[in-house]
């Protein structure tokens, strides 16, 4: 598969336009000031994928690879915006024959399912600016995140992610905002954990919201306690899926503010990678 990726981007690698700050970028056709290339295309491609799994920063990188911190920093920005540009329309929406021709056996009792959402954080650096502190803050996490809306396929497949949003929007309107919306059609069945209040919205477009029963403080029926199993037994791989994006070491820990612009482009690259891999959902 690594082979396969790269030898479709390899063409278009060899003409990339590097990155050198907000307003120039170099060519590499272009004559260059400096010691020569050290590293080909190929090398270029995987330090980015060993930085995007294993999260080394640019100077562990800079060692093992024997290229100056600046030149890795410049590598990556350059290679993580190209593999995003090229590689997004992995993670696309499916139609519904190609949902009923896959549906795996944990949701034989929900057929309808078109999508199964979540919302997930990342940890951030916290902001200089008492403001962007207040935005970025977590009542959940009680940390300074990123939040990003996810949704599956019933294969564990990523169909959407959304662009990045400071950690104090809620799940209501973080789906308004998102776009997802855009995606649903009538007659659609969404799957999502209880705090996703967006029956309203997904009646406007004639789809439905299936959540675990509430309570409300009463003692659940069988047949309540039936469909909240199975709703969590089935609800349960958007949370392996996530899990799976958090398998690149670059999105655990603290993301540095250095990499806010790059943010949405190494959350997608990383979702791209996810798709690429063997199905999540049998």
């Amino acid at each position: 598969m690594l082979t396969y990726v790269f030898t479709w981007l390899q063409k278009k690698a060899e003409k990339l336009n590097y990155w050198r700050g907000q307003d120039t970028t170099e060519s590499k056709t272009n004559i260059k000031v400096g010691p020569k290339r050290k590293l080909t295309t190929k090398e270029e491609f995987i330090i980015t994928l060993v930085r995007l799994r294993r999260g080394f920063d640019v100077e562990v990188i800079s060692d093992l690879f024997g290229v100056h911190p600046s030149q890795i920093s410049r590598i990556f920005t350059t290679w993580i915006n190209f593999l995003y540009a090229e590689l997004k329309f992995l993670i696309s929406w499916p139609s519904r024959e190609q949902i009923a021709s896959n549906i795996p056996k944990a949701f034989k009792h929900f057929p309808r399912t078109r999508s199964i959402i979540d919302c997930t954080e990342f940890f951030v650096q916290k902001p200089s600016l008492p403001s962007s502190q207040r935005v970025t803050w977590s009542q959940y996490k009680h940390h300074n995140t990123f939040k990003a809306l996810i949704s599956i396929s019933p294969t564990g497949t990523f169909t959407f992610i959304s662009k990045s949003f400071t950690g104090s929007i809620s799940d209501r309107r973080i789906v308004e905002e998102s776009g997802f919306l855009e995606k649903i059609e009538h007659g659609d069945d969404i799957m999502a954990d209880r705090g996703f209040l967006i029956r309203d919205m997904l009646a406007r477009r004639s789809a439905t919201l299936n959540i675990p029963p509430f309570s409300m403080r009463k003692q659940l029926s069988s047949r309540a306690v039936t469909k909240t199993r199975r709703i969590a037994s089935a609800r349960i791989h958007v949370e392996r899926a996530i899990g799976r994006l958090k398998t690149f070491k670059i999105l655990q820990g603290v993301m540095p503010l250095k990499l806010h612009a790059l943010f949405d482009q190494i959350v997608g690259v990383c979702g791209v990678l996810c798709n690429l891999d063997t199905q999540l959902v049998k």
